[in-house]
Formats: structure tokens, C-alpha cells, sequence
């Protein structure tokens, strides 16, 4: 305030000091004027009191006869000879002639010619000789004065100087009429007129002296003006200065707190006692998609709710009514985003709350991240239990499936319990494969991408689902087997599966219906590319997810693809089945085309490119199952005993000579005391105390050719990689049926598999 009002003064004083200035050349320039002005007036008075006296001459001279004596000089009266009285002769004897009187005016202005710079002459209208011939401009004025003009004046310039020219009538005396009968003249008639010639260079002295009287008084009031001027504005300016630095400093600051409030990504409003926004930063514009102009002025609850009234347990309310901050976490609807709002009063002067600063972040990606967090958490727990059931499940499958093929290669076949032994074995089959699929869904593994059979993993899927749909769904499923190979994860193919057809049942759960699954080979062409699928033409894989549920508008048909959005109650699903699916899909290369009507149903069409694969090595014919058998020495070490029991009776009726150990630490003591007594390791991994691969790694150390088997359970540490490193054999998950066992033995002893350190590859069923 007080810098503004220096600064209008200074404004002033500097506005003052061009004004008296102004003021002052203004005034010497009037003063100038009216003296050249005076200066005028008064050459045309000097002319006109000259004028008047040369008429006063001519006339006395016209009304008075006056004689000279004739001479060279002299010469007689031009007038007509009959002129009475035109001579006389003087008492001398001397000749008098009557001299006229407008040569006598020009005689008396000859001789004065040299004394005087003002000059007169009288100029007729019949000019008799040179000296009455008017110039150019006296014809002019006599040209006025005829016109009835009393005076004719003008400044010209005269021979280069400037001039006053001047003029008055000189009428036809009685006197003129006498003197010159023969020029028929009246009285009153214009004769010519008086000229005079005025230089101004008369006055030139007294207008120096007047300027510089003028320059020096002038100049001495600037100076004095200036002066004080001057020294006021100096005061003022030191003074303006030092508020110059102060409001520069605050706007600096100012600057500094405008752009930090505007750099800041949270929602920052500033309102009134009213709740209506009075500020609000760049971040809080672009989250509304107004200006500050369109949102200033309007309801806090109106902008972030869209309703005309306060929400209940609102913080603003709690900030107003206890004078602190409130904070809560709220759900924008319109913006479908998560806020953490701060509420904190700003209270003035007489301790009321007169507004509050209202700050919104957006935890949406926080929220996200920690249901990322709780969903990875929980497959993980699920992954570690399924693992566990899994070692364990599959340790009683492998009792369960060799005891009942021993008993059944026992009974001729004609035996009726032959048919029980064999549902038995069926459905330890079934059993194995469940645990399989069920270690599969719950992998968290590296993503492995290699070509692979997508119908394979497809059923694996199906079967996997079939379990957990309700009765009230039919599931029709259509899987061609000339499908291509694809490059991709089998677990993200898998996953893909159970996240499409579980969206689809959840959409017929209540009114049941048909889920059909199909795979089946396609060749896009150029027109389909151009009408609606965004990929390049050639051959894809095909797998389409229909069902007859509810069908979606066009509104959630556009968002179902969005990270966390969900048209399902609270609880029953985190929004992200399809966008995980999608992220595999353009993982993998493909697209995914919907198609949806309300009340109809849903048709999803995921598109994955087929791959090329080398055939040429060809698939060995299948002919009669082929047991083999062997006389070497194994050396058997499994903590379960009906493990150790069924294996033992397995190999032994192939040929083999078994040493059997439910203990690491027994069979390596057994190893140590005989090194060259076995030929093979056939070992379990997960034992209590020395595992499996401890009792690889103290074999090796003595034999590092002696060949190694080993069957597990499951295993997360125990990977193909890791076995190469140990020179494991080859890797076998349990349960193993006869045949599998009798050909995973012989083909390690007979190095088909990586015998004395090569290693094979994970056996999968």
C-alpha cells in the first residue's frame, strides 16, 4: 500500500517537473510571439506615421506654390506651358520655376535617402516618370485601395530581408486640379497612394534584448523548479527504492508459494467459512477438467461429489465445528478414484474459523498396489499350501498306485477284481492329474514363453473348471486338435482360460445357462484386419468364450479391460480377471475382440498367432508296450515306507538288485562303506534331516559317474536347472506308475538321459 502510494507520488513529482517545464517553454514561446506580434504593430504604426506624414507634405506642397530657381539640378515644371504663373523671375533677375510637389517629396527623399532606412515615395495611378511607376506590389495594393480598401500592409521579404510594406490613398486636391487642368482630374479621386518600406531589421535589436531578458528569467524559474523538484523526488526515490525492494521481495515470495501451490499433484482447494472454493491449484483443474474461473465460486461438495449439500461425516464440517484438522479416505464416483482428504481451518484474527485449506490425495494406486499386494500374499500362501498338499498327496497316491498295479499284474485277467483294481487305478490317475492342474493354476514361476500345443493346456484348464461351475450351466466345450502351435507361457494360457470362463459363469450364476468353450484354427485376411481385428493377416489360433448370462451395455463394454474396474458387488471380484487377460494376450501378440447384448449374452474371441515349428524329426510309431528290464544295483533311499515297499517290489520283479534307505544319512553311509557295489541312486528329495540333494552331492563326491533318479513329490528348489547342475539324471514328480518307473530306471542307466552328469528334462504326464 505504501509503495503504491510513493510510487503514484514520484509518478507525480515527475509529471510536475514535465509540466513546469512545458509551462515555462510554453510561456517564453508566447512571450516571443507577442513581442514579434508588438513588434508588427508597431512597424505598421512607424509606416502609417510615415504615410501620414508624407500626405501631410504632398498636400501642403498641392495648396502652396513653390519656386526654385532653375539649374541643371532644376528643371522646369513638366505641366503644360500655359500654366499661369509657371514662371517668375526672382528680384535677382534670376528664372523661377514652379517645382511640383511630388518631385520635390522625392528630391527631399533622395537627399534623405542615406540617413534613413525607412523609405516613402508616393506612386500615381499616371505615373509621369520612374519615380511614380509603382512595383509589382504597390500595383497590388493600389489595386486594393481602389476596391475601397482604407490601408494595404504586408511582411515580405525585400532584397532578402525581412520587410514591411505599406500603403495609403492619396486622393485629387483642388491644388492637383490647378496644377495639372490637362489630366481632366477630380476632386476626391484616387491619385495613387503613399508606399512605404519598413525594414524590420529596425526592430532586431530590441527583440535580442527582449529574448534574452526572456531566456534568462525563464530559465532561472526551470532552474529554481527543477531544483526543488528535484531534491523532493530524490527523497522520494530513496524512500520508493527501499519499497521497491520489500513488494519485490514479496512478490518473489508470493511467485515462490503461487507456483509451489500450483507444482504440487495433490488437489489443493483454499475455501471460505461458506465452503464455496476460492483457490484452487493446476492439479485440482485438471482432475475436474475445469478452469480455475469455472470452479472458484462453487460448493466444495458440489465440485468433488455433484451434490447441493455436504456429505454426512464430512471432514470440512469437523474442521469448521473443532477447529483442527479432520482427515477420511472417500470415493470419488464421477472420477472413480480413492482420495485420503485433509481438512485444516485457517482461523483469524478474533479466533473464528473464517476458511479451511482442503487437500485431496489420489491413493487410488496406492490402494491398488496394496490389493496387489494382499491378491499376490494370498497365491502365495496358496501356492506354498498347494505344494505342501501336494508332496504329501502325491507320497500316498504312489502307495496307493503301485500296491494296487502289483496286486493287479498278481490276478489272471479273467478275475472280477481286476475291473475294481483298474477303477482304482483311474482314479489315482484322476487324482494325480488334479494335483497337477492344481500346482499348475498356483505356479509363480518365471514367465517361460516356448512353443506349445494350446488345446492341451486348454483342457487341462476346462477340467480344472468343470469342478466349480454350478448344475444349473451347461458347459459345452470344442476343441480342434489341428490347431497350430503358439509361443507362449502354458501358466499365462491356463490363467487366461480360468479368468474368461469364470467371468462368463459369473454372468449366468443366477439364471444358469450355456458356457461353450471353443479352439480352432483361423487365416485372417486383409478384410478382416480392416473391419475390426487389429492384427497382421495370416494364420492365428482362434478360442472363443461364449455365454447366455446378462449381456453388457455399450458404457461397461468400453471400461472392462480397465485395471480394478468391476460391475460385481463388493467382495466378489478385484476388477482385474480381464485385464490380466488382455496383458497376456498382447503379451503373447494377440487381440481380443467382444461382442455383447444385454440380455443376450457375451462372446469373447482372443486371436494368438500360430508359429511355424520345425516336423521333420518326426514321432516314432506306437506299437506294443515295451517293459524293460535290468540286473543292476539301485540303491533306493524315500522316507515314506509304503514308498520304499512298492518301488522296492516294482524293481525287483523288473531284475534290479535293491538296497532300500528311509534315511539320507543310512544310505550314503551304506554308499561310503561300498562305493562300486551300486550302479544307480534312485533317491527322494524332501526327507527329514539330509535331503535329497545332499545325498546327491556326498555321492558325487566319491562317484561322480554313478547315474541318479530323483522322484519328489514337489519341489519349488528343485528345477531342471538345478538338477543339470547336480548332474541328476532326470527329474521325476510322483506318483510313477509301473511303466513310467521301469523306463525313467533304464533310461538313466543306459545314459539316454544325461547318464554321469547329463540331465534330462522334468517328466510331464
Amino acid at each position: 500500500m505504501a509503495k503504491s502510494f510513493f510510487s503514484r507520488l514520484s509518478g507525480i513529482i515527475s509529471i510536475q517537473f514535465f509540466g513546469l517545464a512545458s509551462l515555462l517553454l510554453v510561456t517564453l514561446l508566447v512571450d516571443i510571439r507577442h513581442n514579434r506580434e508588438g513588434t508588427r504593430d508597431m512597424a505598421v504604426s512607424v509606416a502609417r506615421t510615415t504615410a501620414g506624414e508624407e500626405l501631410l507634405f504632398r498636400n501642403y506642397f498641392c495648396d502652396t506654390a513653390l519656386y526654385r530657381k532653375v539649374t541643371d539640378a532644376v528643371i522646369p515644371d513638366p505641366g503644360p506651358a500655359s500654366f499661369r504663373d509657371r514662371e517668375i523671375r526672382a528680384v535677382d533677375g534670376a528664372i523661377c520655376t514652379l517645382v511640383e510637389p511630388l518631385r520635390l517629396l522625392a528630391d527631399v527623399h533622395q537627399a534623405a535617402s542615406g540617413e534613413t532606412l525607412i523609405q516613402a515615395a508616393i506612386k500615381t495611378l499616371q505615373p509621369r516618370d520612374a519615380g511614380e511607376t509603382p512595383d509589382s506590389w504597390e500595383k497590388k495594393a493600389l489595386a486594393a485601395l481602389q476596391a475601397g480598401q482604407s490601408e494595404v500592409s504586408e511582411f515580405v521579404e525585400q532584397e532578402g530581408a525581412p520587410s514591411l510594406r505599406f500603403m495609403i490613398p492619396v486622393h485629387v486636391t483642388h491644388g492637383c486640379i490647378l496644377r495639372r487642368p490637362d489630366l481632366n482630374l477630380k476632386e476626391g479621386d484616387l491619385l495613387g497612394g503613399v508606399s512605404v518600406l519598413v525594414p524590420m531589421a529596425l526592430f532586431e535589436e530590441g527583440w535580442a534584448v527582449h529574448d534574452r531578458s526572456a531566456f534568462i528569467a525563464h530559465g532561472l524559474l526551470l532552474l529554481l523548479g527543477m531544483t526543488c523538484i528535484g531534491w523532493t523526488s530524490v527523497l522520494l526515490r530513496r524512500r520508493d527504492t527501499a519499497l521497491h525492494e520489500s513488494s519485490r521481495q514479496i512478490r518473489k515470495s508470493r511467485d515462490e508459494l503461487d507456483k509451489t501451490f500450483d507444482a504440487i499433484g495433490d488437489i489443493i482447494t483454499i475455501q471460505n467459512d461458506d465452503m464455496r472454493i476460492t483457490r484452487i491449484n493446476r492439479a485440482g483443474c485438471a482432475a475436474f477438467g475445469g478452469s480455475e474461473q469455472d470452479i472458484v465460486g462453487k460448493y466444495c461438495y458440489e465440485v468433488f461429489r455433484g451434490i447441493m449439500s455436504p456429505c454426512p461425516g464430512c471432514p470440512e464440517l469437523q474442521a469448521f465445528a473443532e477447529k483442527r484438522i479432520h482427515s477420511a479416505v472417500i470415493e470419488h464416483e464421477n472420477l472413480r478414484r480413492s482420495f485420503a482428504v485433509s481438512a485444516a481451518p485457517i482461523v483469524g484474527d478474533n479466533g473464528e474459523v473464517v476458511g479451511l485449506v482442503h487437500c485431496a490425495k489420489d491413493i487410488t494406486e496406492n490402494l491398488s498396489l496394496e490389493r496387489q499386494l494382499r491378491q499376490a500374499q494370498k497365491m502365495e500362501a496358496i501356492g506354498t499350501l498347494a505344494g505342501g498338499i501336494a508332496h504329501d498327496f502325491n507320497n500316498i497316491l504312489s502307495g496307493i498306485l503301485g500296491f494296487t498295479e502289483l496286486a493287479r499284474a498278481q490276478l489272471p485277467p479273467e478275475s472280477p477284481v481286476v475291473g475294481d483294481l483298474t477303477q482304482v487305478l483311474q482314479g489315482c490317475g484322476r487324482a494325480r492329474e488334479l494335483v497337477r492342474q492344481i500346482l499348475t493354476f498356483s505356479r509363480r514361476s518365471e514367465q517361460e514363453y516356448h512353443p506349445l500345443q494350446a488345446q492341451s493346456v486348454v483342457k487341462e484348464a476346462l477340467k480344472l473348471l468343470r469342478s466349480g461351475i454350478p448344475a444349473n450351466i451347461e458347459m459345452r466345450q470344442r476343441i480342434d486338435e489341428s490347431c497350430g502351435q503358439i509361443i507362449a507361457d502354458p501358466s499365462h494360457i491356463h490363467q487366461m482360460v480360468m479368468n474368461l470362463c469364470t467371468n462368463a459363469y459369473h454372468a449366468m450364476r443366477d439364471k444358469g445357462g450355456v458356457l461353450e468353450v471353443a479352439l480352432d484354427p483361423v487365416e485372417l485376411t486383409d478384410v478382416d484386419v480392416q473391419s475390426k481385428i487389429v492384427l497382421a493377416p495370416g494364420p492365428y489360433l482362434r478360442f472363443t468364450v461364449s455365454d447366455t448370462g446378462t449381456g453388457m451395455e455399450t458404457t461397461v463394454l468400453e471400461r472392462i479391460f480397465e485395471p480394478y474396474f468391476t460391475t460385481k458387488g463388493k467382495g466378489e471380484g478385484t476388477g482385474l480377471g480381464l485385464a490380466v487377460v488382455h496383458g497376456i494376450v498382447e503379451g503373447i501378440g494377440g487381440t481380443i475382440t467382444v461382442y455383447s447384448e444385454v440380455g443376450r449374452g457375451t462372446t469373447f474371441h482372443v486371436y494368438l498367432p500360430v508359429v511355424e515349428v520345425d516336423r521333420s524329426s518326426g514321432v516314432e510309431a506306437a506299437g506294443p508296450v515295451q517293459i524293460p528290464f535290468g540286473t543292476e544295483r539301485i540303491l533306493l533311499v524315500d522316507d515314506e515306507e509304503a514308498v520304499i515297499m512298492v518301488e522296492k517290489r516294482i524293481l525287483a520283479s523288473l531284475g534290479y538288485q535293491v538296497i532300500s534307505f528311509t534315511d539320507c544319512a543310512g544310505a550314503r553311509d551304506a554308499f561310503l562303506s561300498a562305493p562300486q557295489n551300486f550302479d544307480l541312486l534312485l533317491t527322494d528329495m524332501y526327507m527329514p534331516g539330509m535331503t535329497g540333494e545332499d545325498l546327491v552331492a556326498a555321492v558325487r563326491e566319491i562317484r561322480a559317474d554313478l547315474p541318479v533318479l530323483m522322484c519328489t513329490g514337489f519341489s519349488e528348489r528343485m528345477t531342471e536347472e538345478r538338477a543339470r547342475e547336480l548332474g541328476i539324471g532326470r527329474l521325476m514328480m510322483k506318483p510313477l506308475t509301473f511303466i513310467e518307473l521301469a523306463r525313467a530306471v533304464r533310461a538313466v542307466l543306459d545314459g539316454k538321459d544325461g547318464n554321469n552328469g547329463a540331465a534330462g528334462s522334468l517328466e510331464e504326464r
